[in-house]
């Protein structure tokens, strides 16, 4: 079975031709144009399945189906998108109907903090634990519950919104319109926008200067290489980070006694320093029940996560 599996971000989306056990055939990627209209952005979709579909047919395969991973609340039996905050132009989406009606194969929906959960428990760091949370942290901080080796949705298909645990009930507005979300400290602008002022106010930091000159310029992978390199401005910066991702951690796995949690996306590349972070801030807030069974990984397939697991949608 061939299918294309799709990771929407905030800024890009990537795409995927496969096989069945995640052999990767073909990829591309395309810009999202999440700030255009709801139909630009769909038709980077359409763009993406066309080129694959033709790397598929030029190896002498057909397409079987495509899976798609859409951030915001998904209706799995409709295939509908409910206003997802990192693409302001949606609002309710029939993103199923609309696909289906210009490619006549199955199509599958689901979020894509989920589909790079998935991803993971089948191909990647999750194969080896039948209960996990996955988290991506990336323009937003995503998440996947899986139970039992399968994505747990909930009554109506919306579980798993770890982003928008609040963790200060005073605290900055994120995007759903809440206050002091774990999104609205973790989320790559939300951090930079903490980040930057701190880096301008420490000559210390080899990023100073550019933080006061061409601030819009950094980004977490800066402030990585810099606390790599020795910068403790920055170190301190991605184990703030860290220790406030930890305290919604704690909280999960105080409800849900789950107690192995997968982290992915592009902030976690920051490596020790955010790791360090979220593990100790976790197990200093979980029950003590828990504390010795607190696993935090690093996720081990990439941006292939979302692909793969949307991909695996339809199998």
């Amino acid at each position: 079975m061939i299918t294309i599996g799709i990771d929407i971000g905030g800024t890009s989306m990537k795409a995927a031709l496969t096989e069945p056990g995640g052999a990767v055939l073909a990829k591309t990627r395309r810009p999202t144009l999440a700030d255009n209209s709801r139909d630009a952005t769909i038709e980077q979709l359409h763009s993406c399945i066309e080129e694959l579909t033709a790397k598929a047919a030029e190896s002498g395969h057909t397409v079987d189906g495509i899976g798609i991973g859409v951030p915001g609340t998904i209706d799995l039996e409709r295939g509908v998108v409910y206003h997802p905050p990192n693409l302001p132009q949606w609002d309710e989406v029939p993103l199923a109907d609309i696909m289906r009606s210009r490619w006549p194969v199955d199509v599958r929906i689901d979020n894509d903090a989920n589909c790079a959960a998935l991803g993971e428990a089948h191909f990647g760091a999750g194969r080896d634990y039948d209960n996990f949370i996955g988290l991506t942290l990336g323009t937003g901080v995503g998440s996947g519950i899986i139970l039992a080796n399968r994505i747990y949705h909930g009554e109506r298909g919306f579980a798993g919104e770890f982003g928008h645990i609040t963790i200060d009930y005073n605290g900055p507005r994120c995007n759903c319109g809440n206050l002091g979300c774990v999104e609205a400290y973790i989320g790559i602008r939300y951090m930079m926008r903490d980040a930057i002022p701190i880096l301008q106010n420490e000559s210390s930091s080899p990023l100073h200067q550019r933080a006061r000159n061409n601030p819009e310029s950094l980004s977490p992978e800066d402030l990585s290489r810099a606390a790599s390199d020795g910068d403790a401005v920055s170190a301190g910066v991605l184990r703030t980070a860290g220790e406030r991702l930890g305290v919604a951690i704690a909280s999960a796995a105080n409800l849900l006694d789950i107690t192995t949690f997968i982290i992915g996306g592009g902030i976690s590349a920051a490596g020790d320093v955010l790791f360090d972070g979220i593990r100790g801030s976790a197990t200093s807030r979980a029950l003590r029940v828990h504390r010795a069974r607190l696993t935090i990984l690093p996720a081990s397939l990439g941006n292939d996560a979302g692909m793969l697991g949307a991909a695996s949608l339809l199998l």
